[in-house]
């Protein structure tokens, strides 16, 4: 099993985080057998974003705190563990500080109370720009084999 699939299988690192590329993430995902949720927010802010979220993943017209409260419930889709990817969040981000708040609050709270019950959730914002102050889940230089570290430190192999 690869550093990253044992990440995932590690409830105690379930949480919110950024990566660069999704290819690994993908992967590891199913090695695991978690579903994958994608979550495209292009263009949505504000409402629009709870209303996004809330639709795309399956959570009723609530508030930010009911989306995390309907994220930690045990019942919504069991499964082994989670794993949601957020794209497109780029124009929320640079609305203004803080735009994202409500939705990273949300996804914490809802991680914080899956890893208190031994299960495994992870939010993951595909972020190549690293826009968020975000930890990153993995480090994908460190696992990269040597010819594609190279490449990705703009050299060549």
């Amino acid at each position: 099993m690869g550093k990253l699939a044992e990440r995932l299988a590690d409830e105690r690192r379930s949480g919110v985080y950024r990566v660069e590329v999704t290819g690994a993430l993908e992967e590891a995902s199913a090695l695991d057998r978690y579903p994958l949720l994608r979550v495209a927010l292009d263009g949505a802010a504000g409402d629009a974003l709870l209303a996004r979220c809330a639709r795309v993943l399956g959570l009723g017209d609530e508030d930010w705190a009911g989306c995390a409260a309907a994220l930690a419930d045990p019942g919504w889709r069991p499964a082994p563990g989670h794993v949601l990817l957020f794209s497109g969040f780029e124009s929320a981000a640079r609305a203004g500080p803080g735009a994202l708040a409500p939705l990273i609050g949300a996804l914490r709270a809802a991680a914080a109370s899956r890893r208190e019950r031994g299960a495994r959730f992870f939010a993951v914002f595909l972020d190549p720009a690293r826009l968020l102050a975000l930890d990153p889940l993995y480090d994908r230089r460190r696992h990269a084999p040597a010819d594609t570290a190279a490449e990705l430190e703009g050299g060549r192999p």
